[in-house]
């Protein structure tokens, strides 16, 4: 069993340290966290150090792999390029909670997160450090890009393309055969009826663009 960390101590990092336990896959040795302090214990485990002490953390615990504990999608994109300047042989697991339902041809890449009861259908394509989130569902033939997430209570129909660093947001459902650009936020419980381009926030039943966004603003607090 490989000994890993959680980069991040939030809500979203809770919730993994929850299907690590339920997996059986991993040992979970600790979080990585420069904001909260050494030892604070967050749902059963410790803070054991910060960005910085990464490499010697690695060393003393015999550390394989590392996930990071972060929703917002820039944010956690902006986590992984520390982490791989700073402690490059690290593996970035996947972690997949046991309720999950995943067609038999999808693979899940590094650093992706799946969690309790979501759902991905035939031929999908999930990259590299994408969240879905409970009881999110992505449809047949969708394409979810790097760094893209799916919040709670997600319908994504078949043949969707979401772009590198997209948020779709609580409840929000998609129909069939449109795109949502790179770094597009669609706000929650919105219809989305039409395509939406790159870099917009977007909301409505029907969807409409409300804004311009800039690539690296966080959409969480």
């Amino acid at each position: 069993m490989k000994n890993i960390l959680i980069y991040g101590a939030s809500g979203h990092a809770k919730m993994i340290v929850d299907s690590i336990q339920k997996n059986h896959t991993y040992a979970m040795k600790g979080f990585i966290d420069s904001y909260k302090l050494i030892n604070e214990v967050v749902f059963g485990h410790s803070i054991i150090g910060d960005l910085k002490q990464l490499p010697d953390i690695v060393k003393q615990l015999n550390i394989e792999g590392i996930v990071i504990g972060i929703g917002d999608n820039s944010t956690r994109k902006a986590a992984y390029q520390k982490i791989k300047k700073i402690a490059p042989q690290l593996e970035f697991v996947s972690i997949i909670h046991p309720s999950a339902t995943i067609a038999l041809d999808v693979s899940i890449p590094e650093g992706t997160v799946i969690m309790p009861n979501a759902v991905i259908n035939a031929n999908a394509k999930v990259g590299r450090f994408c969240i879905l989130n409970t009881a999110s569902t992505l449809g047949h033939d969708c394409k979810m890009a790097d760094f893209s997430s799916l919040a709670s209570g997600v319908t994504v129909a078949g043949s969707v393309q979401i772009g590198a660093g997209s948020a779709v947001c609580l409840g929000a459902t998609i129909i069939q055969n449109l795109t949502i650009g790179d770094n597009t936020v669609i706000g929650a419980g919105s219809l989305v009826l039409k395509s939406i381009g790159n870099n917009k926030m977007a909301y409505g039943a029907p969807i409409h663009t409300i804004k311009d966004r800039s690539p690296n603003s966080k959409y969480l607090g």
